[in-house]
């Protein structure tokens, strides 16, 4: 009897130690096999969402070391398309010949095209066509849209920058008119917020992101045809100057890559979180 006893404990203990190597096992199964190293790029607008979303991700699979070059998106695009990134983040609709170069866009995230002033400007309002006015340099001085009897200071992205591009599409291009030559171009968002928020009389533009940076320095954002810049009238596309954000690759994501795995984590629930923190639009 005693023997039969010590027999059925062993087959017991033996069987537990079966059901613990396989939960072992699972466990190291479940682990990630991503790894290498790997440069990303392209558009600043985007840039807080990926360096967010990178330290996260890296944190989840340790053997994958990531960079983010903040170049501008059509930078980031034309590295990407001579394949010297492999992912390039865009803040503006890419252009047919990117498209038909091999460039494979996703939309990771909405996004508003704040115009922004220095705290001395009383204007709370302006329409589509008063900004292209400012911005194309036929309007000079605030008094002409009902504000004060102040020179109009323009500041301006460069024109690699996806935001440069999306303004010019939103805002001047239904009118026909260019950027003015009189304004201080800036090479992200953030310089754009500075140089308005210290300047008289300046005005500019910004991802909705970045409208933080004006409101602390105690400028603000302007309404566009009566709709404030916010994360519902992004999404809805109630704001005349809201805009999609990107991930492109070059050719389509492929299933298991560093690339698909990174852009799918942006569109998780995780991933619209950082888009949200970033003072983004997550999709849903």
């Amino acid at each position: 009897m005693k023997k039969t006893i010590a027999l059925i404990a062993a087959l017991v203990a033996g069987t537990a130690l079966v059901f613990a190597g396989g939960a072992k096992d699972s466990g190291t199964a479940s682990k990630s096999t991503l790894s290498g190293t790997y440069t990303f790029g392209g558009s600043t607008t985007v840039q807080p969402i990926a360096n967010a979303a990178i330290e996260q991700f890296q944190k989840a699979n340790p053997n994958v070391k990531i960079s983010y070059e903040g170049l501008g998106s059509s930078t980031g695009l034309k590295q990407l398309l001579a394949k010297t990134v492999t992912l390039a983040g865009s803040s503006r609709d890419l252009k047919k010949a990117e498209l038909d170069g091999g460039a494979v866009p996703v939309v990771i995230a909405r996004d508003a095209l704040a115009v922004v002033v220095n705290k001395d400007i009383p204007v709370a309002n302006l329409s589509k066509d008063q900004v292209a006015g400012i911005f194309s340099g036929s309007i000079v001085n605030w008094k002409e849209v009902g504000g004060p009897d102040e020179v109009i200071t323009v500041v301006v992205r460069d024109e690699t920058s996806g935001t440069w591009g999306s303004f010019k599409e939103i805002i001047l291009d239904p009118k026909k008119v260019e950027y003015t030559k009189n304004a201080i171009v800036s090479k992200e968002n953030g310089e754009v917020a500075a140089k308005v928020a210290t300047t008289p009389g300046a005005i500019g533009y910004v991802g909705l992101g970045f409208v933080e940076e004006i409101t602390k320095a105690g400028g603000k954002a302007l309404s566009l045809d009566g709709v404030l810049p916010s994360v519902a009238t992004a999404r809805d596309g109630t704001y005349p100057a809201s805009r999609n954000l990107y991930m492109a690759t070059f050719g389509a994501a492929v299933e298991g890559s560093v690339e698909k795995a990174f852009i799918d984590y942006i569109l998780s629930p995780r991933g619209a979180v950082i888009v949200k923190e970033a003072g983004f639009v997550p999709l849903k």
